[in-house]
């Protein structure tokens, strides 16, 4: 196998995350950074077809269930592993195969499981020219959104948790704002069909860190070499032929994603896409956010239309699916974070910078979680 050194130049849209459990944010996290790459290749597999159901541990929340033989344990699969190797090299086909027919995910092949280290990995991470880990933003630490009328406060005209009247948001600070590099380790024969489209991907929908229910994450590419030249990494087709029995599964976005145009379709499930809600038309919603407004009114402005969406679903099981939850109901085995994200875009007119804010919808996920 051959690993080639990618640098990826990202620089930030909205605050990135990468708290650790103590909820601490003083670093980035490589780790949180390849969780982020792993779940939306996993939603990107799911919705059009390459994994299944079966192959999804909802404990982990991972399609990671490894098809095993009632005999085998990890050490057993690691043993058989190093045993192929030794016999036919490290090529990767030959590595890719020997998984393949012994039932791991490939999104276990991909990105590991116990037992297989990975085919990507980050190598270092680099932060670049004028970043902070503070409240560069000047986000309130908290804001709060009146359940009558809409109105919305800020920090201590806020109370401190939601009650009847208001729904509060606390706006995670310390977090990072500005410029870094990451250089990844890829295997040579990914590069091209999985690392650059799933980068793509991620340059225009995915987000990164975690917060991602207050529109934290959102991260732009601003270059990519190898041996310091410039990569074409602009690769929209997903190449899965390496794998067995994926011979002829090569496609774009049209196969996991769609635009919708309305509160409703955001929000509906049953067909397997990930569904974007560009800015939000004037006949929508009363108080739309216009694109000239900055970074924190835009953020301010979809958390609010989001909760009044949250509003207009009278299924509690379904609300907490698809908006999120605190706690866990024992009635209720769901994930808890929000299935409907707030997506901001950076647009540049005129040499002018402008944040325009809609929404993702990632609500599909619920099949995982039910029966199909």
């Amino acid at each position: 196998m051959s690993k080639k050194e990618v640098t990826v130049h990202l620089e930030t849209i909205t605050p990135l995350w990468t708290g650790d459990a103590w909820q601490e944010n003083g670093k980035i996290r490589p780790s949180s950074l390849m969780g982020s790459l792993r779940f939306w290749f996993e939603v990107i597999c799911y919705f059009a077809g390459i994994v299944s159901k079966k192959e999804f541990d909802s404990n982990t929340g991972r399609f990671n269930k490894v098809k095993v033989k009632n005999e085998d344990n990890v050490e057993d699969r690691e043993k058989k592993l190093i045993n192929e190797i030794l016999k036919n090299g490290n090529d990767i086909k030959t590595v890719i195969n020997f998984l393949n027919n012994n039932g791991y995910p490939i999104p276990a092949i991909i990105f590991g499981t116990t037992g297989w280290k990975g085919l990507i990995e980050i190598k270092e991470i680099k932060l670049l020219e004028d970043y902070c880990f503070g409240n560069k933003l000047n986000l309130p630490e908290r804001i709060c959104i009146s359940k009558q009328n809409g109105e919305i406060k800020e920090n201590n005209d806020c109370p401190k948790s939601r009650d009847k009247n208001w729904s509060v948001f606390y706006l995670s600070q310390p977090y990072f704002y500005g410029k870094l590099e990451i250089k990844f380790l890829v295997e040579e024969e990914i590069l091209n069909s999985i690392f650059y489209p799933l980068l793509n991907f991620m340059d225009k929908y995915g987000y990164w860190g975690g917060k991602w229910n207050i529109g934290y994450g959102k991260l732009r590419v601003t270059a990519v070499k190898q041996n310091n030249n410039g990569e074409n990494w602009k690769i929209e087709k997903f190449n899965f032929s390496l794998f067995e029995n994926k011979n002829d599964e090569e496609f774009g976005s049209e196969k996991y994603l769609r635009s919708v145009s309305n509160f409703d379709d955001l929000i509906q499930g049953n067909n397997k896409k990930i569904k974007i809600l560009n800015k939000i038309s004037d006949n929508q919603n009363s108080n739309n956010q216009d694109s000239n407004k900055d970074l924190r009114d835009v953020i301010k402005e979809l958390i609010k239309q989001k909760a009044e969406i949250r509003t207009t679903v009278s299924n509690s099981k379904d609300r907490h699916y698809k908006f999120g939850k605190t706690g866990k109901s024992k009635s209720e085995d769901l994930p808890q974070g929000s299935k409907i994200l707030p997506y901001i875009k950076k647009e540049i007119k005129k040499e002018e910078e402008s944040f325009v804010g809609g929404f993702l919808s990632i609500v599909d996920l619920i099949n995982l979680y039910g029966s199909d």
